[in-house]
Protein backbone atom coordinates (compact mmCIF):
# COMPACT_ATOMS: atom_id res chain seq x y z
CA UNK A 1 0.00 0.00 0.00
CA UNK A 2 1.37 3.27 -1.08
CA UNK A 3 -0.40 6.66 0.64
CA UNK A 4 1.03 10.13 -0.71
CA UNK A 5 -0.56 13.43 1.08
CA UNK A 6 -0.20 16.30 -0.94
CA UNK A 7 -1.70 19.81 -0.89
CA UNK A 8 -3.61 21.04 -4.44
CA UNK A 9 -5.70 24.30 -5.01
CA UNK A 10 -6.07 24.62 -0.85
CA UNK A 11 -7.20 20.68 -0.15
CA UNK A 12 -5.37 18.06 0.73
CA UNK A 13 -4.80 15.32 -1.90
CA UNK A 14 -4.75 11.69 -0.78
CA UNK A 15 -3.55 9.05 -3.00
CA UNK A 16 -3.75 5.39 -2.68
CA UNK A 17 -2.45 2.41 -4.68
CA UNK A 18 -2.52 -0.84 -3.89
CA UNK A 19 -4.73 -2.42 -0.90
CA UNK A 20 -6.16 -0.67 2.36
CA UNK A 21 -6.50 -4.60 4.06
CA UNK A 22 -5.22 -5.21 7.94
CA UNK A 23 -1.85 -5.76 7.01
CA UNK A 24 -1.63 -2.23 5.67
CA UNK A 25 -3.93 -0.40 8.24
CA UNK A 26 -1.00 0.65 10.55
CA UNK A 27 1.20 1.96 7.40
CA UNK A 28 -1.92 4.05 6.23
CA UNK A 29 -2.52 5.66 9.84
CA UNK A 30 1.12 6.67 9.64
CA UNK A 31 0.96 8.08 5.99
CA UNK A 32 -2.01 9.95 6.91
CA UNK A 33 -0.80 11.99 9.97
CA UNK A 34 -0.39 14.51 8.14
CA UNK A 35 -4.36 14.59 7.54
CA UNK A 36 -4.80 14.74 10.94
CA UNK A 37 -2.47 17.47 12.20
CA UNK A 38 -4.73 19.83 10.00
CA UNK A 39 -7.56 21.53 10.78
CA UNK A 40 -8.19 23.89 7.46
CA UNK A 41 -8.95 22.33 3.98
CA UNK A 42 -11.03 19.88 2.51
CA UNK A 43 -9.80 16.67 1.45
CA UNK A 44 -9.71 14.37 -1.16
CA UNK A 45 -9.26 10.24 -1.70
CA UNK A 46 -8.05 9.62 -5.05
CA UNK A 47 -9.11 5.98 -5.38
CA UNK A 48 -8.09 5.24 -8.61
CA UNK A 49 -5.36 2.80 -7.73
CA UNK A 50 -7.64 1.29 -4.88
CA UNK A 51 -8.11 -2.12 -5.57
CA UNK A 52 -9.38 -3.64 -2.21
CA UNK A 53 -10.37 -2.19 0.95
CA UNK A 54 -11.25 -3.73 4.49
CA UNK A 55 -13.07 -2.92 7.86
CA UNK A 56 -10.04 -1.87 9.03
CA UNK A 57 -9.61 0.61 5.80
CA UNK A 58 -13.29 1.62 6.41
CA UNK A 59 -12.34 2.43 9.56
CA UNK A 60 -9.03 4.68 9.20
CA UNK A 61 -11.35 6.49 6.21
CA UNK A 62 -13.74 7.06 8.79
CA UNK A 63 -11.38 8.68 11.27
CA UNK A 64 -10.69 11.12 8.77
CA UNK A 65 -14.08 11.88 7.35
CA UNK A 66 -14.73 12.64 11.08
CA UNK A 67 -11.95 14.32 11.94
CA UNK A 68 -12.27 16.57 8.43
CA UNK A 69 -16.13 17.33 9.46
CA UNK A 70 -15.46 18.33 12.55
CA UNK A 71 -13.08 21.26 11.38
CA UNK A 72 -16.09 21.98 8.97
CA UNK A 73 -14.84 20.46 5.68
CA UNK A 74 -15.68 17.70 3.33
CA UNK A 75 -14.03 14.90 2.12
CA UNK A 76 -14.89 13.56 -1.35
CA UNK A 77 -14.04 9.87 -2.46
CA UNK A 78 -12.46 10.14 -6.34
CA UNK A 79 -11.99 7.49 -8.49
CA UNK A 80 -13.91 4.57 -7.07
CA UNK A 81 -13.59 1.15 -8.82
CA UNK A 82 -16.51 -0.91 -9.06
CA UNK A 83 -15.68 -3.47 -6.55
CA UNK A 84 -14.67 -0.52 -3.73
CA UNK A 85 -17.37 1.28 -4.25
CA UNK A 86 -19.48 -1.76 -3.49
CA UNK A 87 -17.74 -2.39 -0.31
CA UNK A 88 -18.56 1.66 0.85
CA UNK A 89 -22.15 1.38 -0.14
CA UNK A 90 -22.80 -2.33 1.85
CA UNK A 91 -21.21 -0.32 5.06
CA UNK A 92 -23.32 2.63 4.46
CA UNK A 93 -20.30 4.77 4.02
CA UNK A 94 -20.91 5.89 0.78
CA UNK A 95 -23.61 8.24 2.23
CA UNK A 96 -20.72 9.57 4.07
CA UNK A 97 -18.57 11.50 1.26
CA UNK A 98 -18.74 13.56 -1.41
CA UNK A 99 -18.30 11.00 -4.60
CA UNK A 100 -16.46 12.29 -7.67
CA UNK A 101 -17.05 10.16 -11.15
Amino acid sequence: MEITVNELDGRLMVTMNGDLDNAASTQAERALAPVFQRKDCDVVFDCTQLGYISSSGLRIMLNVYKHVRANGHTTTLKGLTEDVEEVFSLSGFLQLFIVER
